[in-house]
């Protein structure tokens, strides 16, 4: 076996060896921290906080995606979130209304989720 041979033989060991001790010491280099399928589901109502009644046509959005979802005129929503979904179980959810201070909290899955909005 040729030196060349013999040193691109070590070299690949060694970069196998390094790659094997980088991955039992720290295994979340090679980890997505998403996870992917399944569905996320996020429905309720936004109220205001004062009257406590339904605040319609408020915009809401979720941290780290392009979809956008807007309330009804009953101040009621929902929707599903597919594709990659946060592994610890929770999203950031923002929602936007004129006349209104924003919104911005984390929230996992639910059906019962209040939005209460202050006015400006």
């Amino acid at each position: 076996m040729s030196n060349s041979v013999k040193a691109a033989v070590i070299g690949a060991v060694a970069l196998v060896l390094a790659a094997a001790v980088t991955a039992a010491l720290n295994p979340s280099w090679w980890r997505h921290d998403a996870v992917t399928g399944g569905t996320f589901t996020i429905a309720g109502t936004v109220v205001d906080q004062s009257s406590n009644r339904s605040v319609g046509q408020a915009l809401i959005s979720v941290d780290g995606r392009t979809e956008t979802y807007v309330t009804e005129d009953n101040g009621n929503f929902r929707f599903d979130l597919r594709g990659e979904l946060p592994s610890d179980g929770t999203v950031r959810i923002r929602v936007a209304k004129t006349g209104y201070l924003p919104y911005d909290h984390t929230t996992g899955p639910t059906e019962r989720l209040t939005v209460v909005l202050r006015k400006k």
